[in-house]
């Protein structure tokens, strides 16, 4: 009977070992060669001109005026924030308690694409199910015309992970796609010069 047990033992060992971080040309290999067509993707239109779209989304400083889940992003040491390779830690409480997860920059073309890299959540109830596991975030830009634009988030989880941190992922799809869709209303009224139409959620 004991050995019925084993499997089970073994997926909590493996999930429980955190891997370290990648170089950023690895994630950016494979973030690029990863299928994105079943991303979570939102996209909202904008009332101003790419280059101040570019601006106010890529400020790691403003995000304390759009998120509705996290509170606050603040740089780790190391590269500057924004550059590639840079490393930042995003709080969900203002305090500093509670969940947290970290993210690199692994890829920027200005004014067209932001890529970064999600590890170490930490604090949240699924813990156990994500040790170790990485999730590519894409932030794209497009211009429509000289006065609108569009900006577009897109995740998915990378495909090196394992089948639990997965299952996590797409148990997840719902509640991140509305997240997407409140932080892009909120970054489009900012940058309009419009009240905030949601708030951060507890």
């Amino acid at each position: 009977m004991r050995l019925n047990y084993l499997p089970v033992l073994l997926c909590f060992f493996v999930l429980s070992c955190g891997r370290e971080l990648p170089k950023v040309s690895e994630l950016v290999e494979e973030a690029n060669s990863a299928d994105w067509s079943q991303a979570v993707t939102e996209s909202i239109k904008i009332n101003a001109p790419l280059k101040e779209v570019w601006k106010y989304a890529s400020n790691s400083d403003n995000a304390k005026e759009w998120s509705i889940f996290f509170d606050h992003i603040s740089p780790l040491p190391g590269i500057p924030d924004g550059q590639i390779g840079a490393l930042r830690r995003c709080f969900r409480m203002a305090n500093e308690t509670g969940p947290y997860w970290d993210e690199v920059v692994t890829e920027v073309i200005p004014e067209k694409l932001r890529q970064i890299t999600t590890y170490n959540l930490t604090g949240f109830p699924f813990n156990f199910l994500v040790k170790g596991q990485f999730v590519f975030v894409r932030q794209m830009y497009r211009s429509i015309d000289e006065n609108t634009s569009e900006l577009v988030f897109l995740t998915r989880s990378a495909p090196s992970g394992n089948v639990f941190g997965d299952l996590a992922f797409y148990l997840s799809r719902k509640e991140t796609a509305r997240i997407f869709k409140l932080n892009l209303e909120n970054i489009k009224a900012r940058i309009e010069g419009k009240p905030r139409p949601y708030p951060w959620e507890n």
